[in-house]
């Protein structure tokens, strides 16, 4: 099987800085010592999610964040908010790169950067190549790799787990380190972890859906909304009384959505 390809919209911001290294350790909730790659969440204060970036080391100590949901400005807005007196600038390399997606065979390019993902649920890259070079092979669309996702039950930022959102509640836990120390959440984190305390899961689910579908009892009660869907197959945020195999509204829940790890 071939690679195939599909342009992006990523953002690509380059974080520089004496303070880069320990600035960005403090602010997401990857781990990221001693790592080359890491996908980080950003939080808010009440441990909501923000963005998801993907983290490169790069070999002259700064770090390339790929964005793949945020323009550059306003990820510039969301990594930068805190920064006080630190040594930390974020440069804007959007337009530096052409950006792509590819899955279904490692990609052999000559003058790219690949960025492994699991976030499709399929083996698949982040796939930078210097702007104006010609396109990596044959381009289509993301629909494929997006209905593998769902298939696989993955979540997604922002359409599965935004800023109404805990980490947690959506499967994203592959994200949360719980053992780097301090981060901006990370107090909302530790007590989500040690309570347990959630009242809705982001859970597979096969039937008649569609983005924004409220899922009602015979009641009448919303008991959950579809949040992402393909065809007959969606994630839904459903409250975590409903077990899996039950139906709603003639839609029939499955198991909690899940990230892969890296």
């Amino acid at each position: 099987m071939s690679a195939r390809f599909a342009p992006a919209d990523a953002a690509v911001v380059r974080i520089t800085g004496e303070d880069a290294a320990a600035f960005l350790q403090g602010q997401c909730t990857a781990d990221l010592r001693g790592v080359a790659l890491a996908d980080a969440l950003w939080l808010n204060r009440k441990g909501r999610v923000l963005a998801h970036t993907v983290v490169a080391a790069e070999a002259d100590g700064s770090f390339l964040l790929l964005c793949p949901h945020l323009s550059a400005d306003a990820l510039i807005a969301v990594v930068t908010a805190n920064v006080i007196a630190d040594d930390v600038v974020a440069t804007d390399e959007t337009a530096l790169w052409g950006r792509y997606v590819a899955w279904g065979a490692a990609p052999t390019l000559a003058d790219a950067k690949l960025f492994p993902t699991r976030r499709f649920g399929v083996a698949a890259w982040d796939v930078l190549v210097p702007a104006g070079a010609a396109p990596p092979g044959e381009l289509g669309g993301l629909a494929e790799p997006e209905a593998a996702r769902l298939a696989a039950g993955v979540p997604s930022v922002p359409a599965d787990c935004g800023a109404n959102e805990f980490p947690q509640e959506c499967g994203l836990d592959a994200w949360v380190s719980h053992t780097k120390g301090c981060y901006l959440g990370q107090e909302v984190m530790a007590r989500i972890q040690s309570m347990g305390s959630l009242r809705r899961i982001l859970r597979r689910v096969e039937g008649p859906v569609s983005v924004g579908l409220e899922l009602k009892t015979p009641e009448g009660k919303v008991a959950g909304v579809v949040r992402s869907a393909a065809g007959d197959v969606g994630l839904a945020l459903v409250s975590v009384d409903l077990p899996e195999g039950a139906e709603v509204a003639g839609v029939r829940l499955g198991p909690p959505a899940t990230m892969p790890a890296r």
